[in-house]
């Protein structure tokens, strides 16, 4: 007689919108984007960077309405993946499943990585790989928790992030050089130590990376099944968090430049940030502010470790593989509810993913540009068939769908024109994309009738 398998298989519904907030700012983490992505939009633009960040956090606030809307259509801990399903078909969903595999993988560990690098400016000698993957099995260990206690240590986390965030305000605040409109109209940037006026090609460089910088409401769609009355809650949580977010990041950025009045300095600096802490603060400030982006950038892993083990659970509960893989990824911790072992393969495929250092794993990451048009289309044919918009509308309809279109063929271009990164990321996650789409019309079109898509049919918490 075989033992009957009581594991749970349904996520609960316990979570209020304050617990996916919190989630969520710790997955997007305004600190992370602040002091790390900051630094490299300043080497890219210099003083540009503001208007980067302003125009780019805009950007990431408008197009966050669009995974509001689908959010509160198809709330599953799939992310985005079921209201493909719905919207475009298993043909278009599939793919994208499979080019977010290594994304999400990618993105976990380039946050492990990320904070190695940062451990060894605070700690030097520290061992790069090895607190890389200390910080991922601690990631690991704070994922498996039940949710709720997730949202808890994250959101203690978070309030340390907001602390440093606040330091730069502050900071800034107290030492005004420039008023917004002449900062916005005299950008300047050192090239081989003199200063110098950005292209409009480089400003619409940084402004892209300023976008995805201020970008991230997105990651609330992963918790959206786990939220008391997702349906009805969740497509405004969605679109606030894209606001507040945008500002949070983008605002430390353009007052730190308007306090500056000769930024070759901060500019010249390999963490500009830093730099200019260390000048207006002194070194004891700027060792404590590091050490609270360090907890930052441990914030951001743990919860997108989070975040895409429920997606990789959500993959295998709804039969989207052969079935003896999609019931390994459909289990539940037996206590916690936490898709345990999704989470222990995306913890081990990350860290083997680290051994390729950070460099192999941004050019497999970057190209990533296929949420803004999949969600655009996604919208424009659910307001068609009456599937979309009931709970949560996109104002001005099509006018956001239009402009996700617009920002993305913007966005490819930016990547074919960067050769370092962005032209082969591209072409590496285009072919997967089309790789899959093969494979799905020879292999599982007929097999595809049988997934059983969650999210917004999910059943409640008992």
């Amino acid at each position: 007689m075989h033992e009957v398998d009581t594991a749970p298989t349904v996520l609960h519904r316990v979570l209020s919108p304050l617990g996916v907030t919190f989630l969520t700012f710790s997955a997007l983490s305004p600190a992370f984007s602040v002091y790390v992505g900051g630094d490299v939009v300043l080497h890219i633009a210099g003083t540009g960077a503001a208007l980067a960040f302003l125009l780019g956090g805009l950007t990431a606030a408008i197009l966050g309405v669009l995974y509001a809307e689908v959010g509160a259509a198809f709330p599953g801990a799939g992310g985005v993946y079921p209201s493909l399903t719905a919207l475009l078909g298993p043909q278009t969903a599939f793919p994208y499943v499979v080019l977010m595999l290594p994304v999400a993988v990618g993105q976990v560990a380039i946050a492990a990585l990320g904070l190695a690098d940062f451990v060894r400016v605070l700690v030097p000698g520290a061992p790069y790989l090895g607190v890389a993957f200390a910080a991922l099995v601690g990631g690991a260990l704070l994922s498996i928790l039940d949710i709720k206690r997730g949202a808890l240590v994250t959101g203690v986390f978070l309030g340390i992030e907001v602390i440093s965030l606040l330091v730069i305000v502050g900071e800034s605040l107290g030492h005004p050089v420039h008023s917004l409109p002449w900062l916005l109209t005299h950008p300047v940037m050192l090239d081989k130590g003199v200063l110098t006026t950005p292209s409009v090609f480089v400003l619409g460089l940084a402004t892209v990376s300023g976008m995805w910088a201020c970008g991230g409401a997105s990651w609330a769609l992963y918790f959206a099944e786990e939220m008391h009355e997702a349906r009805r809650k969740i497509g405004r949580v969605i679109a606030w968090i894209g606001v507040l977010a945008a500002a949070s990041i983008a605002t430390p950025m353009i007052l730190m430049l308007m306090s500056l009045d000769d930024p070759r300095h901060v500019l010249a600096a390999e963490a500009p940030f830093a730099a200019y802490l260390a000048v207006r603060a002194g070194p004891a400030v700027t060792a404590a502010v590091s050490v609270g982006v360090s907890f930052a950038i441990f914030n951001s892993l743990a919860a997108a470790q989070m975040a895409y083990s429920r997606y990789l659970y959500a993959t295998g509960r709804d039969g989207l593989w052969p079935a003896p893989v999609s019931r390994f990824l459909g289990q539940l911790h037996p206590r916690f509810r936490s898709p345990m072992i999704a989470c222990l393969i995306l913890t081990v495929a990350g860290g083997a993913m680290c051994l390729a250092g950070e460099r192999a794993v941004l050019i497999l990451i970057s190209g990533n540009v296929a949420d803004y048009a999949l969600m655009a289309l996604a919208i424009l044919v659910g307001r068609r068939i009456g599937r979309t918009g009931k709970d949560f509308r996109a104002p001005l309809h099509p006018a956001v769908p239009l402009f996700g279109l617009t920002v993305t063929v913007l966005a490819v271009i930016a990547d074919l024109l960067d050769p370092q990164a962005g032209r082969p990321s591209i072409l590496i996650l285009a072919g997967l994309f089309v790789g899959a789409l093969i494979y799905f019309r020879f292999r599982l079109r007929e097999s595809a009738a049988a997934w059983r898509v969650g999210g917004a049919e999910a059943p409640a918490a008992d």
